[in-house]
């Protein structure tokens, strides 16, 4: 599947990741970099499935690679790199051919034991998840951008055969020794079985939170996970029962058996694959990181807030350490965009088009709108207001207020796809990605051009010497711009930014300012948040 308790603290590697300093580019030398919170190799890791190695192969979606990590030992190598192996879901063979969903790409993939990769259907926008039946047939279904499932010739010869459409969000699924296909609808909080010769469908459980994904072992019982509150059920299909027999941590994707019925978990939140004991519920760490994939990022005292993509984290200025915000996406949704005033964080997710304000001291959301036309960036002016940059209906900038979510005021239009949005004395300044601009919009409601020329500029930030710190994502860069002047002076290049074959390069890149002018920079390439410091 595709698509944090504030008292829970994850390890950064703690002194391990205030790292050595690093020379800034262009002959500035008055900053220091250092790496706040560490990154990884994989980018938000969804299916999984043992290979006949008994390696597993794990998918990517915005990583674009399809990985094969040890268990035993988490270490991990990249099997079919960016752009093909963008996974969602993945499946053995009996031959050994492995099996993957591109989502954003709409394809269902292919590689076989001597490497060949093949290309067994296209223009299926959000093809999910996947399992083969006894009979080696292949079936695939289409969840968030699409609702159907499919059957598809493992040959690529012949167009996918329409099983049945409108099914709720069926995700990761298996098939079971009577030969019908189980899983979830996520939509619809069910375990379901289905006849995709006869197209009969049957509820075996209901009531779930977020069901993801459910598998059989090899004794032919069936378990099921729920993303939203981590836990992990066996599922009784003639009694329609269903028992806990474990807890993980939230956020849960899918799951997997070992030849010798071993249970893992993957953790979108956590990016990590874990061991789940079904005696006693013991959860071992395969592999994790502090971070997923961290966009919109915000300071606000001792903290800074990272829109993590699949969670909304916290992170320790002083120590590095990584804490939860939310890891609810039913709370959330796929959070991209943050910022912060006073004792108010503001989040929002461009899918989905919802925004959440929240008081900081208890993470409890204190308003929300929705759906915004494509929020792409956020500035909090104060603890109760917001401004949203909507890429939608014309590019425009929007005022909200939290003592009153059904006004909204629309302070200017014309902007071409927004990336970045700051509050300066003079008015707010905003990116243009697309343009390669960055735009003042000026107190009194004119508006000029402070930069141009520049190759999809993002985050944006405000020093207090009123230059502002600008990624330009797309040349690599960290810059100071001189608003006043239209000075440029690139501190930093050759940032990891971008991800290899990622259509837009890969998730917005967030800049953030502390009261003492450092600048933070959150990472997409490794999931890592690197800061600059004066000399």
């Amino acid at each position: 599947m595709f698509r944090i308790d504030s008292s829970l603290l994850r390890s950064a590697a703690l002194g391990a990741a205030l790292l050595a300093c690093m020379p800034a580019a262009g002959g500035q030398d008055a900053w220091q970099r250092e790496v706040l919170v560490p990154g990884s190799p994989l980018r938000g890791i969804h299916g999984l499935a043992f290979g006949p190695d008994g390696m597993i192969h794990v998918g990517s979606v915005m990583g674009q690679a399809l990985h094969r990590v040890d268990p035993a030992t988490g270490a991990s190598e990249v099997l079919v790199p960016p752009p093909h192996g963008e996974a969602d879901d993945v499946e053995f063979g009996p031959d050994g051919t492995v099996y993957w969903t591109g989502f954003s790409q709409g394809t269902m993939n292919a590689r076989a034991p001597d490497g060949t990769l093949r290309v067994l259907g296209r223009g299926l926008p959000g093809l999910n998840s996947l399992a083969l039946d006894a009979r080696g047939r292949l079936f695939g279904t289409q969840v968030f951008l699409g609702d159907a499932l499919w059957e598809f010739d493992t040959t690529g010869q012949h167009e996918p055969r329409l099983v049945r459409r409108d099914l709720g969000g069926l995700n990761g699924f298996d098939f079971g020794p009577d030969g019908r296909l189980c899983g979830p609808l996520w939509f619809r909080g069910q375990i379901v079985c289905i006849d995709v010769d006869g197209g009969a469908l049957e509820v075996v459980t209901e009531g779930m939170t977020q069901p993801a994904a459910a598998n059989f072992d090899s004794r032919g019982r069936l378990f099921a996970i729920d993303n939203e509150t981590g836990e992990i059920f066996r599922i009784d299909i003639a009694s329609r029962r269903r028992e806990l027999v474990a807890t993980a941590p939230g956020n849960l994707d899918n799951l997997a058996f070992s030849a010798d019925d071993r249970l893992f978990v993957t953790n979108m939140a956590d990016n990590a694959i874990y061991e789940v004991a079904l005696d006693g519920g013991a959860v071992r760490t395969v592999l994790s990181s502090p971070l997923t994939l961290p966009a919109g990022i915000a300071v606000s005292g001792p903290t800074l807030y990272v829109a993590d993509t699949f969670s909304i984290a916290a992170v320790d200025l002083a120590s590095g350490r990584v804490g939860d915000v939310s890891r609810s996406l039913n709370d959330s949704g796929y959070p991209l965009l943050a910022a912060a005033a006073g004792a108010r964080l503001a989040t929002a997710s461009p899918e989905s088009g919802d925004l959440q304000l929240r008081d900081t001291a208890t993470a409890a959301v204190v308003a929300r709108w929705s759906p915004l036309a494509q929020p792409r960036a956020l500035a909090m002016p104060d603890p109760g207001h917001v401004v949203v940059a909507e890429a939608a209906d014309g590019g425009r900038l929007v005022l909200l207020d939290a003592q009153d979510v059904n006004a909204r005021r629309v302070l200017a239009t014309g902007f071409a796809a927004p990336g970045g949005l700051a509050i300066t004395r003079d008015g707010y300044a905003l990116t243009e990605s697309a343009t390669g601009r960055v735009v003042l919009l000026a107190n009194d409601g004119s508006r000029r051009t402070l930069a141009a020329g520049l190759v999809r500029p993002e985050g944006i930030a405000v020093l207090s010497d009123g230059r502002l710190a600008v990624a330009e994502s797309g040349a690599r860069r960290l810059l100071l711009l001189d608003p006043r002047t239209g000075d440029i002076d690139a501190i930093a290049d050759d940032l990891p930014l971008g991800i290899a074959g990622h259509a837009g390069g890969g998730a917005l890149t967030g800049v953030a300012v502390d009261a003492d002018d450092a600048i933070y920079l959150s990472v997409d390439r490794d999931g890592s948040i690197l800061r600059w410091r004066r000399r």
